[in-house]
């Protein structure tokens, strides 16, 4: 399957790459649209037409995203992956929608429902496998790491095939040696078919993995973008299961909709404008701040319970009063607590940044008390090395007053150290 992306991108052109990207951005648009109207018509209320419209963005965005990339780098298979998976999605949607309209709600039949949902149920492992086989496996160039992961890539296409092929057969039972297969068995089997990508998902996650401890600066930014909003749209997913606690309300679906938007998103950031954004902030921000709801969670809840039952019998009021001490309580421990935080996360994922923090903390007091020049000099260029790691420091100072001559405090050349400049474009 990643063959025939590299020879679609080798004969056509940039020109019409792009032309094709955005008939394929087309389609999926239309069909998202007209999905749209058709659950529309069921009508409902809020909650469920937010859910409606937030479900057509999130599709809509995976061929939005990818016709952008393929606008800009054509010969990036991942904007080739990221179409097709819009159009997937899109003709998933649109095959839902029909089939619940004529199937589900009760209504007359719509013309040709079989044939829609057979082609939702088609599509489905051709997008399952583009998004956890393929997407590690060649994000962020579009390339393999090695020829040897090639193997992860043909068994993933044979696994969507065969998953294609059983759901072709369960549309009737087929007499078999005499014997009739039911559908059932050949709709099993599909699924089947589907959890057997979950171990080659491990294999691509590795690949990932490597690629990034061998990469450089520009390209482990991009692996962290993608990363970010993965983790990003897992926790939201997961922590609604848990806070909601009922996978089937409209409220968890809204959610849904919204997590799934990070990943096309994230992706698109992370080839096309990774560089405008400080991935490593937002990281450490999102660390901050996160643990920091945590952690001031647990401690409200926990005052307020146990002022309660401190408070029950003295007072009558004790649930304003248990909830106003441990608002001041969290209110007082805001800052406290959150520049702890930060300094635990510097010090255990920002090591580098952590260290270079406290050698300019301790120099800016050397300097204070130093009035030898030379120390001093000798003070600053350690600390220009130690923090900055250039290939080459050099000093200079202005001249004297008293000679009019022109001193300079030497250059040190640090032949261990070398500096690389990101690559701006690919």
């Amino acid at each position: 399957m990643h063959s025939s992306y590299r020879v679609a991108g080798k004969m056509a052109g940039p020109g019409a790459g792009q032309r094709v990207a955005w008939v394929a951005w087309g389609i999926c648009v239309s069909l998202i649209l007209a999905a749209t109207v058709i659950w529309f018509l069921e009508g409902g209320n809020l909650l469920q037409y937010a859910h409606i419209i937030f479900t057509g963005i999130a599709f809509g965005l995976f061929g939005t995203v990818g016709a952008l990339i393929v606008w800009q780098r054509p010969r990036n298979t991942i904007g080739w992956i990221l179409c097709t998976v819009g159009i997937g999605t899109g003709i998933t949607d649109f095959s839902g929608a029909y089939a619940a309209y004529g199937m589900v709600k009760g209504h007359l039949p719509l013309p040709g429902t079989d044939v829609f949902n057979w082609l939702g149920n088609t599509v489905w492992p051709i997008n399952w496998v583009l998004l956890l086989v393929f997407l590690p496996l060649l994000f962020p160039d579009g390339r393999l790491l090695t020829q040897r992961w090639r193997i992860v890539g043909w068994l993933a296409a044979v696994l969507a095939f065969l998953s294609m092929l059983a759901s072709w057969l369960s549309l009737a039972n087929l007499d078999l040696f005499g014997k009739v297969i039911p559908s059932d068995f050949w709709s099993s089997l599909s699924d089947n078919f589907n959890l057997l990508v979950l171990p080659l998902t491990i294999a691509a996650l590795i690949s990932l993995v490597l690629r990034f401890i061998r990469a450089k600066e520009r390209e482990r930014q991009q692996i962290k973008w993608l990363t970010y909003g993965t983790a990003i749209m897992a926790v939201l997913i997961v922590g609604s299961i848990f806070v909601l606690n009922d996978p089937n309300s409209p409220t968890y679906a809204l959610i849904f909709d919204l997590a799934i938007m990070l990943l096309p998103l994230s992706i698109g950031i992370s080839i096309l404008r990774n560089q405008l954004y400080d991935i490593d902030r937002l990281i450490n921000r999102t660390l901050v701040y996160g643990a920091l709801t945590v952690i001031l969670a647990v401690v409200y809840v926990g005052l307020v319970i146990g002022l309660q039952a401190l408070l029950r019998g003295i007072i009558s009021q004790d649930s304003s009063v248990a909830i106003v001490i441990s608002t001041l309580a969290i209110a007082a421990l805001f800052q406290p607590l959150r520049h702890r935080l930060q300094r635990v996360i510097d010090r255990r994922f920002y090591r580098s940044k952590y260290d270079a923090a406290k050698i300019v903390a301790a120099f800016s007091a050397t300097l204070r008390q130093e009035v030898d020049l030379d120390q001093l000099r000798e003070h600053l260029v350690a600390v220009v090395e130690e923090t900055m790691q250039p290939a080459h420091v050099s000093l200079w100072v202005r001249p004297t007053q008293h000679d009019g001559k022109r001193s300079a405090w030497g250059a040190h050349p640090l032949s261990s150290r070398h500096t690389e400049a990101p690559v701006l474009n690919e």
